[in-house]
């Protein structure tokens, strides 16, 4: 059978012609049912999507900002007569609505509903819905097709990477899923759960050696882990430090916790010392009452007796220290905040060195925030930014931010956060010193041009 699998993306997104890392999700579901034909298109670097292709199915995964790229793709292949199957996190989140634009629509996490799905299409008993969740799913009249389990990972599938006809700058693959952590306006935890479920060590490590780029990002929610993942990324770090050569450089997400634990120290030290170069860390607020409000005050390392502030900074330059650029996101436009919350974000990223990514926080379908927000009437939804803060006047929010990321990633700023990071090279190998110092400055380009305001649909 042969499938066309699109990663869809908007065209205002930044990302477009500059996204680094290569998308795993759909190589994904590819290898977990190799036996077909597939054809694939990043919408972030494809404009060409084909649709007049003879193909049997189309699937097409869905970023946040893509909702309405999606349908209309997927209008174009069912004018043809081709079945549409849409999946991803936003059709996740709005399941009921997407399938009024498929034939199918996926919901969760994908590998072990894919094989399930394609045998009944190709019987023709394809079901309206394919579901993995512990949760029974609301079918309103529908087919449904619903996993009660999350995939445990025993099974190694490998990614179908040979689909990509663009190299990527960095490889990427997963060893944990899941989040126990929860923030009200984060989807992950609804979708992956708020277990950590592991891949075996000795999947990881195949995979890894499988990898042909020097770099590759680690997605897991965390790569520093929290206690109850320790010891799995103790082992993992140790393994990977010990068994990949030549080494590989690599970033990840990464929370704060780990640097104010004794056991996190040592997965971060074990981190580092199995390539990890840059984490882009979660912050989320430089107000304690929002961390607490949205209760991302439990990934920060701290608690309500400490001086929070100072222990953020205390647990950031413990992982500088260690030679990990470090950027900072924010989402800002709770309660607590004002327009001046962006700029005092900005001198506090500033005078910590680290690098900037803040954005207005925005309320996403099926998340905690989304539901509280909408039942006390502080949801907009016509507005770009949709939640309502009588404090920060939404047309002030695009021009500050504009402004500061101006600032942010002017060369100059650039250049003196490179120097802050050469200077802790220094102590490495001439080869280190040389490699890291270059990947510090490449990165802040990319990810100037990666979180560009300049576009007046960006963000809708």
């Amino acid at each position: 059978m042969k499938i066309k699998l699109i990663l869809a993306a908007a065209k205002s997104d930044p990302l477009r012609k500059n996204d680094p890392f290569m998308p795993l999700s759909l190589a994904i579901l590819a290898g977990a049912a190799p036996e077909h034909d597939y054809i694939y298109c990043d919408m972030l670097w494809e404009d060409n999507l084909g649709f007049d292709e003879k193909v049997d199915l189309a699937g097409i995964s869905s970023r946040y900002t893509a909702e309405n790229t999606t349908y209309e793709i997927a209008a174009e292949f069912k004018k043809r007569g081709i079945p549409v199957v849409l999946g991803g996190p936003q059709m996740s989140s709005v399941p009921h609505r997407a399938k009024k634009h498929a034939d199918a629509v996926v919901v969760g996490e994908a590998e072990n509903l894919w094989p399930v799905l394609l045998k009944d299409f190709q019987e023709k008993k394809l079901k309206n819905f394919y579901v993995c969740s512990p949760y029974k799913f609301d079918a309103r009249g529908s087919t449904v097709y619903q996993d009660f389990l999350y995939p445990d990972f025993k099974k190694n599938i490998l990614p179908k990477r040979s689909l990509f006809k663009k190299k990527y700058n960095f490889d990427t693959l997963f060893a944990v899923r899941g989040c126990p952590i929860d923030c009200d306006f984060c989807s992950v935890s609804s979708i992956f759960g708020k277990q950590y479920r592991f891949k075996p060590v000795d999947h990881v490590i195949e995979e890894l050696k499988s990898l042909k780029s020097r770099y590759y990002y680690l997605l897991d929610d965390t790569v520093l882990g929290r206690p109850s993942s320790y010891d799995y990324y103790l082992e993992l770090y140790t393994r990977i430090a010990g068994e990949i050569r030549p080494v590989k450089f690599w970033t990840g997400q990464a929370n704060l916790n780990a640097a104010a634990d004794e056991k996190g120290r040592e997965v971060i030290h074990r981190a580092v010392n199995a390539g990890l170069l840059y984490a882009a860390v979660g912050i989320e607020s430089i107000n304690p009452q929002t961390l607490l409000q949205s209760g991302s005050i439990k990934k920060m390392g701290i608690n309500t007796a400490d001086h929070p502030l100072e222990k953020i900074q205390e647990n950031i330059r413990f992982m500088q220290n260690l030679g990990i650029i470090v950027s900072g996101w924010f989402v800002i436009g709770y309660t607590e905040d004002t327009i001046e919350t962006y700029k005092d974000t900005w001198e506090f990223c500033k005078n910590m060195n680290i690098l900037p990514v803040i954005f207005p926080v925005k309320a996403m379908e099926g998340t905690r925030l989304y539901n509280r927000l909408l039942g006390e009437g502080m949801i907009d939804l016509s507005a770009r930014i949709n939640v309502i803060n009588p404090k920060i006047p939404s047309a002030m929010v695009f021009p500050v931010l504009k402004k500061i990321i101006k600032e942010a990633y002017s060369l100059i700023a650039i250049i003196k956060r490179t120097v802050f990071y050469a200077r802790i090279y220094r102590k490495q190998s001439p080869r280190e010193f040389i490699e890291k110092t270059i990947f510090a400055f490449i990165l802040q380009i990319k990810l100037r041009h990666g979180i560009d305001l300049s576009k007046d649909d960006f963000y809708s």
